[in-house]
């Protein structure tokens, strides 16, 4: 039993926090209230049941449905980022609603610091602080880019593609902090689980509206829509745990993936964003493009200089010559 426990407060505890529940909650709505009113004899079949049959019934439901979303969880995400809208016209327009939103976010906090506005100020900074630092990385949903702002920090601090490398900073990185992230990102799944949960609700109270025509699941309908408003705010307030955990994962466990491939992280932090280039171009390429661009002699002169010894570096015709010179092949990969 205590392994049981262990598990599920380890673990197992960001799938039951992050999608079993929600889904046993949204399981309680529908059967207690849209059963009721649109499914009747459904409704009756469940009521013939004991209290603790039913909801061990409805537990058994949400372990298996949670379950299957945890499994999806990538389109399910995806869809509420907005990578499906589907019209490029409707995309762009969103997403360029996003940067005059953070401009103006921006020049609030401008504006409330110079008029000694401390608490508007910090609330100004906050919300435009769920955008991602380089503007061609704006999604065309809140959540999308609350979450694309951690998804690119690495890339855009050191030019580490944390996304590409992400199992491999996990590797390297403490537990403590892989279960930092863990927890964090379950209270994001729980309230994208509680979404797609309410929008079954508002479905099932649409089609008992047009079959039985009970206006009370009216009310049903119209309190699963604020559900729904709800938990997609919610999930975007709650990126902002996530969005520290990681950024912070990124800045100390970079040290030791470093160490991984055998280099150490360059004194000068233009020489690092550029190791990281040639790392990351060597994970993503094929080896024979690797070659053609000369990254496996330059991850060799990372590794020398690590142990000590000369490691030039290559300048722009390719000679020996100042570690900077390396910068100047960042334009592949």
């Amino acid at each position: 039993m205590g392994d049981v426990v262990k598990s599920v407060l380890g673990g197992g505890w960001g799938l039951v926090v992050g999608w079993i529940l929600p889904v046993f909650l949204a399981a309680q709505g529908f059967a207690y209230v849209i059963a009721r009113l649109a499914f009747v004899d459904l409704s009756e079949e469940f009521e013939g049941l004991t209290w603790a049959s039913q909801q061990l019934a409805l537990l058994a439901v949400a372990a298996v449905l949670g379950l299957v979303l945890a499994a999806a969880q990538a389109p399910l995400y995806r869809v509420l980022e907005g990578y499906y809208l589907g019209w490029p016209w409707l995309v762009e327009r969103r997403t360029n609603a996003h940067r005059a939103r953070r401009t103006r976010l921006l020049a609030t906090y401008e504006t409330s610091t110079a008029a000694g506005q401390a608490v508007r100020a910090g609330l100004a900074y906050e919300r435009a602080a769920r955008y991602p630092a380089d503007e061609t990385q704006f999604a065309p949903t809140q959540l999308g880019n609350a979450i694309r702002r951690f998804e690119t920090y690495a890339r855009n601090r050191y030019l580490l593609d944390s996304q590409l490398l992400w199992h491999r900073l996990k590797g390297v990185a403490p537990q403590s902090a892989v279960d930092a992230i863990t927890t964090a990102r379950a209270n994001v799944d729980f309230f994208v689980a509680l979404l797609y949960g309410a929008v079954v609700l508002v479905v099932g109270a649409v089609v008992g509206l047009v079959v039985t025509g009970d206006p009370l699941l009216w009310l049903a309908a119209a309190g699963s829509v604020l559900v729904v408003v709800g938990a997609y705010r919610l999930a975007v307030l709650a990126t902002d745990e996530w969005a520290a955990t990681e950024c912070a994962m990124v800045d100390l466990a970079r040290v030791k993936l470093a160490e991984a491939y055998g280099v150490t992280i360059p004194d000068d932090l233009a020489d690092e964003r550029a190791m990281w280039r040639v790392i990351c171009t060597f994970v993503r390429r094929p080896y024979t493009y690797s070659e053609l661009k000369d990254v496996p002699a330059l991850l060799t002169r990372y590794r020398t200089a690590s142990e000590g010894k000369a490691g030039p570096v290559l300048d722009e015709a390719g000679a020996g010559s100042e570690p900077h010179a390396v910068r100047r092949w960042w334009q592949w990969g």
